[in-house]
């Protein structure tokens, strides 16, 4: 688990200062995203190191959205002269969506997955579906979707290749002109293997200290039913770093 002991009071002393928040996208077709990153070193009786890695980047019109995220994270831990990995992990997406009518859209989406520590070499899902907006305004977002997903799986002592639905919901708020949230939940029952499944939450909320810099904590939970044996069911990320916006 990433610590935030290090980087999280300068980051929350440099949040008192004016600020902009990121809106929900703007539709002028430019791209527009951000590059986060945090840092945790300790030493003692325990050596330990954790670097983390975010990124982001979008483009939106008033038809279609093509969005994309980054996420690493590694850690080391020493103790008693043994050294060991506390993580090792690499997600990253592609999402892109295109509006059918004012409040129905299509989308399609690519997810990449490793992860050491649940023995997890590499998962890709290719996913597609239609949704609907609840809520489009200037500063919410809100949706609902559902669609079809193939899943392979190469773990290391076996391969998973399997059909999913896909339900789920997501949203992008401006909480105020400083501060932006955004969530997003989805489960996926196994349609090949009945009975399995698995869930995704991921929330991430935004404060800018200048145009440019912003202070950014995310919260992020992959839950599955049939993990490799001796592997916990659910893990769960908590981050916090500072970032550069771009536009």
């Amino acid at each position: 688990m990433f610590k935030t002991r290090h980087i999280a009071p300068l980051a929350l002393a440099l949040a008192a200062a004016p600020a902009w928040a990121q809106a929900p996208l703007k539709t002028d077709g430019k791209w527009r995203g951000s590059i986060n990153a945090g840092a945790s070193l300790a030493s003692g009786n325990t050596d330990s190191t954790s670097f983390n890695l975010g990124a982001n980047a979008g483009r939106a019109t008033d038809r279609d959205r093509l969005n994309f995220t980054l996420t690493a994270l590694y850690g080391t831990k020493k103790e008693n002269g043994s050294s060991s990995e506390t993580a090792n992990l690499l997600r990253m997406g592609g999402k892109y969506d295109r509006d059918i009518t004012d409040r129905t859209f299509g989308f399609g989406s690519l997810d990449i997955e490793h992860d050491k520590l649940q023995e997890l070499d590499m998962r890709g899902v290719a996913a597609a579906g239609v949704g609907r907006h609840i809520i489009k305004t200037e500063k919410t977002v809100f949706d609902l979707f559902t669609g079809l997903a193939y899943n392979h799986e190469r773990f290391t002592t076996e391969t998973r290749n399997s059909t999913e639905l896909l339900l789920g919901e997501e949203s992008t708020h401006m909480i105020s002109d400083t501060t932006s949230l955004n969530q997003r939940l989805a489960l996926y029952p196994n349609i090949s293997h009945g009975g399995e499944y698995r869930i995704q939450f991921d929330a991430g909320i935004t404060t800018s200290i200048t145009k440019k810099i912003e202070l950014k904590v995310t919260l992020s939970n992959r839950y599955m039913s049939n993990p490799q044996p001796g592997v916990k069911k659910s893990d769960t990320l908590l981050l916090t770093n500072i970032g550069y916006r771009f536009e």
